[in-house]
């Protein structure tokens, strides 16, 4: 089954074992989750003095602007009848455009230093995607993919470690959330911003489920179910213990009124850990066919 990578949204790349014997990635860390911005804007300072090449400097940097560029503005609350729970706090997250851009141009000065930490690629389209900007979001992973195709070093990940799991299956798994995100935006807008981030899972990752996965919940959100159906299909091919996957083959096989099949993939949903509940989900349709 697949595993799918949730970003934090900060990139904190190492940060929790960062012992090395200069002290600045303690130092920062310490004044940065103090509040103290004062003294981390200083560790940055000494830090670039000592090691102007170390690339966690330039993560370390990423993190203290990003926090710069970000405001929460909190929502004024409804008040609440007598005897009921006040309703939480609302907030508003916005991020300054021009912050954003330093944050952005001085983690591609890590990557330059770096190229083979997939962690600050990442991280910079992540802060594409908080910004708004789909175009450098997607060109940041094509140039990535390329990069590596093209004979780029074996990916590190946080704190310059190893991938924590095959390339094949840890790569696509880090670049599907920049998708999902698109999916869940309203109108074809997002779509069409998400399309090409499944595309190059495909092209670059065909041996893995997540691409044609991507593309068939494309092709659903457009109703095109014949399209989407076969995607599934094929991700269906690769990843046969995937909920998610079976739970849309299921519900698509409905739809085209493939009652064998339908049926096939709800016994198989049902053999899957927890997968009872969703098999039955569908039984009221199933009597319909």
């Amino acid at each position: 089954m697949v595993q799918r990578i949730l970003w934090v949204v900060i990139l904190w790349v190492g940060m929790s074992s960062w012992v090395l014997a200069d002290g600045f990635r303690e130092q920062f860390r310490a004044a940065f989750k103090a509040g103290d911005l004062a003294g981390a804007e200083k560790v940055l300072t000494d830090w670039e003095k000592a090691t102007p090449k170390d690339p966690d400097l330039y993560v370390a940097r990423f993190n203290f602007l990003l926090n710069k560029a970000t405001k929460r503005t909190p929502v004024p609350t409804q008040p609440v009848a007598q005897g009921q729970a006040p309703r939480p706090q609302a907030v508003v997250v916005s991020y300054d455009p021009a912050t954003m851009a330093q944050a952005a141009a001085v983690l591609k000065q890590g990557i330059a230093l770096a190229p083979e930490r997939l962690d600050m690629r990442m991280g910079l389209a992540k802060s594409y995607e908080m910004a708004g900007q789909p175009a450098p979001l997607i060109q940041t992973i094509r140039e990535a993919l390329e990069a590596r195709k093209n004979g780029g070093k074996p990916w590190l990940w946080r704190d310059g470690a190893p991938l924590p799991a095959p390339e094949n299956a840890f790569v696509p798994a880090a670049i599907e959330p920049f998708a999902s995100a698109y999916w869940k935006q309203p109108g074809d807008k997002g779509l069409e911003n998400g399309r090409p981030i499944a595309e190059l899972m495909e092209q670059y990752f065909p041996q893995n489920s997540l691409g044609y996965f991507n593309m068939g919940v494309y092709y659903a959100h457009l109703h095109k179910t014949q399209e989407s159906y076969e995607k599934m299909q094929q991700a269906d091919a690769l990843d046969p213990n995937d909920i998610s996957t079976l739970m849309n083959l299921t519900r698509m096989a409905i739809e085209l009124k493939e009652k064998d099949k339908a049926k096939a993939y709800q016994e198989r949903l049902r053999k899957l850990p927890n997968g009872g509940p969703a098999a039955d989900s569908f039984a009221s349709a199933m009597q319909k066919l």
